[in-house]
């Protein structure tokens, strides 16, 4: 789990319209922050905060589950909870919901690949009430990170 000093960075970075990934990432390793660690920030951040912001939503479905690769290419599936920095960075969302400031959370939801489909979605014209969101899948994370000791995802 990222130090509590890169989460606090991150989300300042994150939350800034005008700072880019490629921005945010170069200030996080000017911080000294690990690489996998800032990866898990970047990408983990935005997709709990877009959830976050979906589950006011009423009549849409949040997903439970995201997917990575391993090493083989092979597709594996795990729960919200295999990735401790989740429940972290929802918990900041909500009372970010609640207590503000509301542009930080709009701007880092906004850098979600959830909150992307969502947006394309409602752009097409589609209809969201009764809908199911799939759950993210990463693309830099590889599922090694979540896999227990035996190769097999443990419980969520």
């Amino acid at each position: 789990m990222p130090s509590s000093e890169a989460f606090e960075l991150a989300l300042s970075l994150l939350g800034r319209e005008e700072v880019d990934e490629d921005q945010a990432e170069q200030a996080l390793a000017d911080a000294g922050v690990e690489y996998w660690q800032m990866r898990r920030l970047l990408v983990w951040l935005p997709e709990a905060f877009a959830l976050a912001v979906l589950g006011h939503s009423e009549g849409l479905t949040l997903p439970r589950t995201f997917t990575a690769r391993d090493e083989h290419d092979s597709e594996h599936s795990f729960a919200f909870g295999r990735e401790p920095l989740f429940a972290v960075a929802v918990r900041r969302a909500l009372q970010i919901h609640h207590q503000g400031p509301r542009a930080q959370l709009k701007a880092i939801a906004q850098r979600s690949s959830t909150m992307d489909a969502v947006n394309s979605a409602l752009h097409a014209g589609v209809e969201l009430n009764g809908a199911t969101l799939s759950g993210p899948q990463l693309l830099d994370i590889k599922a090694e990170t979540y896999l227990g000791q035996d190769g097999t995802a443990e419980a969520g």
